[in-house]
């Protein structure tokens, strides 16, 4: 018996010891990281590329934790800021999936839309996107925001000054 127990104690240490870092120190990591981003004027993009990766780290390792949608939305951001639109469309379709009931899925929906709409430039993407934000989330913050890019979708900056002037005229 004495036998077992030790055997059990040996494996249970060593697979505590195999399973990575813990909260507390992935959480740090992500933390040092995004200060020495945001110290630098320009951040090198393969000091964005890790913090993204210990984002979407934490966020497998602790899916329930409240953080990781949060750093999950983070890291969709930090996608889009190094133009990896894929990524970042796989990363705000897991917030809408496995947290659809949280601030964030609204924002991920908003973020597919604007990302369409503003770095792709896929304004017969962006426009269904928009639509369905809008039904979807018609009380978000973001709302009428979507409201104002559906409506001038595909207008350059100066077309939308005219269309506000003709409108004061």
């Amino acid at each position: 018996m004495k036998k077992n127990t030790a055997i059990l104690l040996f494996l249970s240490l060593f697979v505590a010891c195999q399973s990575g870092p813990g909260k507390a120190e992935m959480s740090e990591s992500i933390n040092s990281l995004e200060k020495e981003i945001g110290a630098a004027n320009t951040p090198p993009p393969d000091k964005i590329e890790a913090l993204q990766t210990a984002l979407i780290g934490y966020a497998d390792a602790f899916p329930t934790d409240s953080l990781s949608v949060k750093y999950l939305s983070k890291a969709g951001e930090t996608a889009r800021l190094l133009h990896q639109y894929d990524k970042a469309f796989e990363i705000f379709d897991k917030i809408e999936k496995n947290y659809p009931s949280s601030k964030e899925a609204a924002s991920a929906m908003f973020m597919k839309a604007f990302t369409l709409d503003n770095d792709m430039k896929k304004y017969d993407e962006a426009k269904p996107v928009y639509e369905a934000f809008i039904q979807k989330y018609p009380n978000d913050e973001f709302a009428d925001d979507a409201q104002f890019l559906l409506k001038n979708l595909g207008k350059s900056p100066e077309e939308i000054i005219k269309g506000f002037e003709q409108k004061s005229e």
